[in-house]
C-alpha cells in the first residue's frame, strides 16, 4: 500500500507543531497589500494585516492557491510513490478547492476534500485524515472517512466588529445590518451543507460578556460532541481571561482527549478581523 501525504491550505490554521508533529505538508494562500503580495503565515502575519487596514482604510485582497502550486506538490508525492489527501478551504469561499481538483485529475492517488469549512474546523478534519493514515488506510478509505466528517464540523466564530466581514461581502446575513448601529455581535456559523456563512445569533451587551455568552452556547449540548479534539481559535486581541474561561468551561463540562488553541492567519483574518473567537468541534 501507498504511504499517504496529507496536504492542506495554510487556513486550517493549526498550530506550527502540530503541522509538525504529523507531516501536514502546507500550501499558502496569498494576501495582497496594496502592490505587494505576499504568502499566508509566512511573510505576513496578522497584525500586519491589521496595521494595513488601520493606515489605509483598505482590506487587503487574497488569492486562491493556484492549480499549477498544487500540481507541484501532487507531482512530487506521485514522483516518490506515494498517494495524496488533500483537504481544502470550503469551495463556497475559494477557489483553492476547485484548484487543486484541477491539478489532481493529472493524477490516480490524489483524493481532494471539501472541508467546506475554514480555519481550525477545517484542520479539525484535517488532524482526523492523519488519525486515519495512523490507523493504516489507504488514500482512498481516508477521503470516505473524512468526507462523510464534513457535515458533522461545527463552524461557528464570534466577532467583535463587522467591519471585515461586511467589507469583504463573504457573509450575506451581514448585509442585513447597517453598521454595529444596534451594538449587534452576531455569530456567524458556516453551513455544512453548502460551506457558505451566515449569521446564526445576535448577541448584545458588553464584548467580554458576549464571548461568554458565546461559548456556553456552544456547548450547551456537550453529550452530542467528539470528545476527542476541541479547538479555541482566536483573530488576536482577545484577553487571556477569556481564553482561560473557554478552557475552564471545556474541561467543566466533558473530558476532551485534546484541547488546541489556534490563532487565525492571514487569510481568515483577512475577512473576520481582531478579536474574532470560535470553538470548534466535530459532533458525534
Amino acid at each position: 500500500m501507498k504511504e499517504v501525504i496529507i496536504t492542506a491550505d495554510s487556513t486550517c490554521d493549526l498550530p506550527s507543531q502540530i503541522i509538525e508533529q504529523n507531516n501536514i505538508i502546507v500550501t499558502p494562500l496569498t494576501v495582497i497589500l496594496g502592490d505587494e503580495s505576499y504568502k499566508d503565515g509566512v511573510d505576513v502575519f496578522p497584525k500586519d494585516i491589521y496595521n494595513y487596514v488601520e493606515k489605509t482604510g483598505v482590506l487587503p485582497k487574497t488569492s486562491a492557491v493556484t492549480p499549477a502550486q498544487y500540481y507541484e506538490i501532487f507531482e512530487k508525492a506521485s514522483d516518490e510513490g506515494k498517494a495524496v489527501v488533500h483537504i481544502g478551504l470550503s469551495s463556497a469561499i475559494s477557489s483553492s478547492y476547485q484548484n487543486a481538483c484541477i491539478a489532481a485529475s493529472e493524477f490516480d492517488d490524489v483524493y481532494c476534500i471539501d472541508s467546506k469549512s475554514l480555519c481550525t474546523a477545517m484542520g479539525l478534519l484535517v488532524l482526523k485524515a492523519c488519525d486515519f493514515r495512523a490507523k493504516g488506510f489507504d488514500a482512498k478509505k481516508i477521503a470516505n472517512r473524512v468526507n462523510s466528517l464534513v457535515p458533522k464540523v461545527s463552524t461557528t466564530f464570534v466577532l467583535d466588529s463587522l467591519e471585515y466581514l461586511h467589507k469583504g461581502g463573504r457573509c450575506s446575513g451581514v448585509a442585513k445590518f447597517s453598521a454595529n448601529v444596534l451594538g449587534i455581535k452576531p455569530s456567524i456559523a458556516v453551513d455544512p451543507s453548502t460551506g457558505t456563512l451566515d449569521v446564526a445569533k445576535k448577541y448584545r451587551g458588553k464584548m467580554d460578556v458576549v464571548y461568554k455568552q458565546y461559548i456556553n452556547d456552544c456547548l450547551k449540548d456537550i453529550n452530542k460532541i467528539d470528545t476527542s479534539r476541541i479547538v479555541i481559535a482566536n483573530s488576536g486581541g482577545i484577553s487571556p481571561e477569556i481564553i482561560s474561561f473557554a478552557k475552564g468551561v471545556i474541561e467543566g463540562k466533558a473530558k476532551f482527549d485534546e484541547i488546541i488553541f489556534a490563532d487565525a492567519k492571514c487569510t481568515i483574518s483577512s475577512h473576520c478581523g481582531p478579536k474574532t473567537l470560535a470553538v470548534f468541534y466535530i459532533k458525534k
